[in-house]
């Protein structure tokens, strides 16, 4: 049964592990929309395990994840690898998020003029208009990451999950980054998890943080925020 009508996900009792190394044992959490949730821990702690876990990608060893939203694309990720095709311009890498909104037949001869003005608008607001029809293996790592964030966005998904997505980006494209992460929760009444290692991000731009401790995986914590 769903806990209440704003919640998007609700992780229960959840045990996680890496062949012998727990990660995480009864972790329980949930997300509700327009809700930022920050996770936050040592590398090797097991932020990136979490956000996969969540989206299909590695199994848990017992408990539950329960993915109440209900669109065309629920679940969508922003990994740390980016997944980009190297080969394909940046234009083309950000219209593919909108790929589950159309049949094969509906981009055989190239993606619909709206799809093309909200990708260009989103790689404007990341200032990479001028890299629109430049290949994607010529950008740099920041103008990388900053890609996959425009083509996840662009696909609309109710929880969107983002494993260190500002780790290539300067103090002033992190915060701006980070604000349109939050905004999009806001405007689209969806929800971000966000794996980050900066404790003053979280602080600033979380409404709740998961604290993992992998030398202690039963003593995680879900602090409220703001």
């Amino acid at each position: 049964m769903k806990p209440q009508e704003s919640c998007l996900l609700e992780v229960r009792k959840l045990h996680l592990r890496i062949e012998d190394r727990w990660l995480a044992r009864d972790l329980t959490f949930s997300l509700s929309k327009g809700e930022f949730i920050g996770i936050i821990g040592s590398s090797g702690a097991g932020k990136t395990t979490l956000l996969r876990a969540i989206n299909g990608e590695a199994k848990a060893e017992s408990g539950s994840i329960e993915i109440w939203a209900e669109s065309q694309l629920p679940v969508g990720m922003i990994p740390q690898d980016l997944e980009l095709a190297e080969g394909s311009t940046a234009l083309n890498n950000a219209l593919s998020g909108s790929l589950l909104r159309h049949s094969w037949t509906d981009t055989l001869f190239g993606f619909p003029k709206e799809e093309k003005e909200k990708a260009q608008k989103l790689l404007d607001t990341f200032d990479l208009s001028r890299k629109v029809n430049q290949w994607t293996s010529t950008l740099s790592r920041g103008e990388r990451q900053r890609l996959a964030i425009v083509r996840t966005l662009l696909a609309e998904p109710l929880i969107l999950l983002a494993d260190e997505p500002v780790a290539s980006l300067d103090s002033d494209r992190a915060i701006k980054t980070l604000n349109l992460l939050k905004d999009f929760a806001k405007q689209k009444q969806a929800g971000v998890i966000c794996s980050l290692h900066d404790p003053k991000q979280v602080e600033e731009f979380a409404d709740k943080v998961i604290r993992i401790d992998s030398t202690r995986p039963e003593h995680w914590k879900v602090e409220e925020l703001s």
